[in-house]
């Protein structure tokens, strides 16, 4: 009693019981007790981010010392791959972004290469850091046309993990060239992959570990009191918000 908890909506979602509520209901199991040395900003994005960052990293399954390439790099989820495929996989990531300006951030995160869309051919710069070999697999959430692009950088019989839409629709393009090189383009869901094996113990161990010892820290961005709550969704829309946006009650 009175130790704050982190709750999985998902559980109750069927009957109402998700997002914007005052209290919710859930079973004790779905709640992961958080500890002291965890902030009430980073429990409060415990769920999501984190354990898409890493389920889309273990399903993948890029060997140690390999080429994972991310769009959207950038974002508070490319942020969390950054981190646990350095420390958790050994991973090397190629990320994408689309300002110039994001590069030495998410160098100084840990980031192996970062390419700007918006002023570099991401194909070729792809080809040039791994020596044409290309990306062992890839993860995008951007959809849409750029989704060819994604598929040209990844080896033959690689796989691309489709698990957004932010380009603004609900269709990706691969090139005909790249379904004869075995190129794989897949759909992935959080929902799915927690209910698929009851993977949430995992998930609450393994990331609550990462986030106790400050593997794995979430970007906070601006703070509204919840009385503020249309300025604060407004607010959360902007490309160029930073972190994500806090409400305090």
């Amino acid at each position: 009693m009175g130790q704050r908890v982190t709750p999985f909506l998902h559980h109750g979602a069927e009957h109402g019981e998700g997002s914007w509520q005052d209290y919710v209901e859930v079973p004790q199991d779905a709640a992961w007790l958080v500890p002291d040395s965890v902030t009430d900003e980073a429990a409060s994005q415990f769920v999501i981010n984190p354990w898409t960052a890493y389920g889309l990293l273990e399903d993948l399954r890029v060997p140690k010392g390999e080429y994972l390439l991310q769009t959207a790099a950038g974002s508070v989820l490319g942020r969390h791959v950054i981190q646990m495929a350095k420390h958790n996989w050994g991973i090397k990531t190629i990320n994408v972004v689309r300002r110039a300006e994001q590069k030495a951030e998410l160098k100084a995160l840990g980031a192996d290469e970062v390419i700007s869309s918006s002023d570099e051919d991401v194909v070729s710069r792809v080809k040039e850091i791994t020596h044409g070999k290309l990306a062992y697999g890839a993860i995008d959430p951007i959809g849409g046309e750029f989704t060819k692009t994604v598929g040209s950088c990844v080896r033959s019989g690689g796989t691309v993990f489709l698990y957004g839409s932010l380009g603004g629709t609900f269709d990706a393009t691969v090139g005909m060239f790249d379904l004869f090189r075995g190129v794989k383009l897949l759909g992935w869901c959080l929902s799915d992959y927690v209910e698929e094996q009851n993977r949430q113990t995992v998930f609450t161990r393994e990331v609550g570990r990462l986030m106790e010892e400050k593997v794995v820290e979430p970007l906070s961005g601006e703070r509204f009191d919840l009385a503020d709550i249309e300025e604060a969704l407004k607010y959360s829309e902007k490309n160029t918000r930073g972190g994500k946006v806090l409400l305090t009650g």
